[in-house]
C-alpha cells in the first residue's frame, strides 16, 4: 500500500482510557466520531468488544471467543461526535463499575456508501488517508466472489 503522510495521527486513530460506572456515561476525548471501536478491560479478564458504525453500536463481536455477533442494546448505545456513549448494562464487558478500560477508536468516513467494485456489492465506510475501511456484505455462496473495499490498493490486512 502506498504510504500517506499523516501529520496528526489522532485525527484517524486515538486511544482513550476510562473507568466503568454501570450507570451509563459518555466517553469523550476521542477527537472524532469513531467508526470502529475496540474496548478491552485493563483491570479484569473480560472479553474484547468490537463494534462498528456500519452494523451499529449495539452489535458486538468478541475477538477472543467464538461467539457470533451479539446485540446488546444497553451497552454501547451510540457513536458520538467526540467518542461514544455507554448504557447501564454491567454484563457487556465495557462498563463494569470500577473496572478500567482502554478504548481504541478508528475513524473511517463517518458515513456509508454502496461499493460495486467486486462480484458482491458491499457497504463501505472508508478513510483513504489512513488506508482503513470497514466493509459489510452478504455472501452469495460463490467461493470465487470478490468484494470491494473502497481503498485504491489491496489491503495489507483483512
Amino acid at each position: 500500500m502506498a504510504y500517506t503522510t499523516i501529520n496528526k495521527s489522532t485525527d484517524h486513530f486515538n486511544t482513550v482510557l476510562y473507568t466503568g460506572n454501570t450507570s451509563g456515561q459518555s466517553i469523550t476525548g476521542v477527537g472524532f466520531q469513531p467508526d470502529w471501536l475496540w474496548v478491552k478491560s485493563r483491570s479484569a479478564a473480560y472479553q474484547n468488544s468490537l463494534r462498528d458504525s456500519i452494523r451499529g453500536s449495539t452489535k458486538t463481536l468478541r475477538s477472543n471467543g467464538n461467539n457470533a455477533e451479539q446485540t446488546q442494546s444497553d451497552s454501547v448505545t451510540s457513536f458520538d461526535s467526540d467518542g461514544f456513549t455507554l448504557g447501564a448494562d454491567s454484563n457487556s464487558f465495557v462498563n463494569e463499575n470500577g473496572a478500567t478500560y482502554a478504548s481504541w477508536n478508528w475513524k473511517a468516513s463517518g458515513s456509508t456508501a454502496s461499493n460495486s467494485d467486486g462480484s458482491i456489492t458491499s457497504t463501505v465506510s472508508v478513510n483513504t488517508t489512513a488506508g482503513f475501511s470497514i466493509v459489510k456484505y452478504t455472501g452469495n455462496g460463490n467461493s470465487t466472489a470478490t468484494i470491494g473495499h473502497g481503498l485504491s490498493v489491496a489491503p495489507s490486512m483483512i
